[in-house]
C-alpha cells in the first residue's frame, strides 16, 4: 500500500512539474514592460544626471516601450541610447521579472572645471569632457587663462590636486599665463602660488607643503603676495605681486 502511494506521488510530481515549467515559460513570454525606473547610483556625489529626465528621454525615443513584451526589448540598444548623455559613465538595463525595466547609471566624476575660449566644461581624470549643468555645480578646481588645446599637462596638475585631500581643500583656481606658467590661487589668504611650467609639479607641491607646515609663522602669511616654486628646489616668498 505504501509503495503504491509513493508511486502515485511520484506520478503526480512527474506530471505536475512539466506543466508548471510550461506555465512559467508562457508567463515569462507574456510579461510586458509595465514601468521604467531609473536609478543614479552615485547621486549623493553629483547631480549631473536627473533620473526623471533620463526616463522622459527614453520614453520619448521609444514611445511604445511601456506595454512592449520584455523579451522583445533590445537592452543593449537602450543602454547605448542612454550613454549618449555625456554625463553618463555606465548604464545597465535589466528586468526585475515583474515587467519593471530598471536602469542603473553612474556619472563621470569631474576633477576640474575649465573656462576656455570655446566654452565652459568639466574634465574627469581621464580627460572626458562633461557639460556644465544648470542643476548642479561641482566644487572642484577652476582652470582659466590661456587654456591649451592639448590639456595633458593641465590634467596632470588637476589629478595631483584632486588626489590629495589637503591640496583639494587648499586650492580653488588654476590660472595659466600666456608663457605657460601655472599659478595656483588658494581658498584662504591673499598670496598666489607660482608653479611655473607644469614640470616636476609633485616635487614643487612637496616643497610647498613643507613651507606650509613648518616654514612660516601664520602671522607672516599676509606679508607675502607670491610664493614662487618655479625654480628647482627653491621656494621664494615675495612681497611683490605678480
Amino acid at each position: 500500500m505504501r509503495k503504491a502511494v509513493k508511486i502515485l506521488k511520484w506520478g503526480i510530481v512527474l506530471v505536475y512539474f512539466p506543466v508548471m515549467l510550461s506555465f512559467v515559460a508562457v508567463s515569462h513570454r507574456s510579461v510586458v514592460c509595465s514601468d521604467v525606473r531609473v536609478y543614479v547610483k552615485d547621486s549623493a556625489e553629483a547631480r549631473f544626471i536627473d533620473a526623471a529626465e533620463i526616463r522622459k528621454l527614453l520614453l520619448d525615443k521609444y514611445p511604445s516601450l511601456l506595454g512592449e513584451p520584455v523579451r522583445s526589448l533590445n537592452f543593449e540598444e537602450l543602454e547605448n541610447f542612454v550613454k549618449r548623455n555625456s554625463s553618463v559613465r555606465t548604464c545597465e538595463v535589466f528586468n526585475s521579472g515583474s515587467g519593471v525595466l530598471n536602469i542603473e547609471l553612474t556619472q563621470y566624476k569631474p576633477i576640474v572645471r575649465v573656462l576656455a575660449s570655446n566654452g565652459t566644461f568639466y574634465l574627469d581624470s581621464e580627460g572626458h569632457q562633461i557639460p556644465v549643468s544648470s542643476r548642479f555645480s561641482a566644487r572642484v578646481l577652476v582652470a582659466n587663462g590661456t587654456i591649451p588645446d592639448d590639456k595633458t599637462e593641465l590634467l596632470n596638475v588637476a589629478r595631483l590636486i584632486a588626489s590629495d585631500p589637503f591640496w583639494e581643500a587648499q586650492f580653488e583656481q588654476l590660472y595659466i599665463r600666456r608663457n605657460n606658467d601655472y599659478v595656483l590661487v588658494p581658498r584662504v589668504g591673499d598670496h598666489l602660488i607660482l608653479l611655473g611650467p607644469p614640470e616636476e609639479v609633485e616635487i614643487k607641491l612637496r616643497n610647498l607643503r613643507a613651507l606650509y607646515q613648518s616654514g612660516l609663522d601664520p602671522k607672516e602669511w599676509n606679508e607675502y603676495k607670491v610664493i614662487n616654486l618655479k625654480f628647482k628646489n627653491q621656494v621664494i616668498c615675495s612681497r611683490c605681486k605678480l
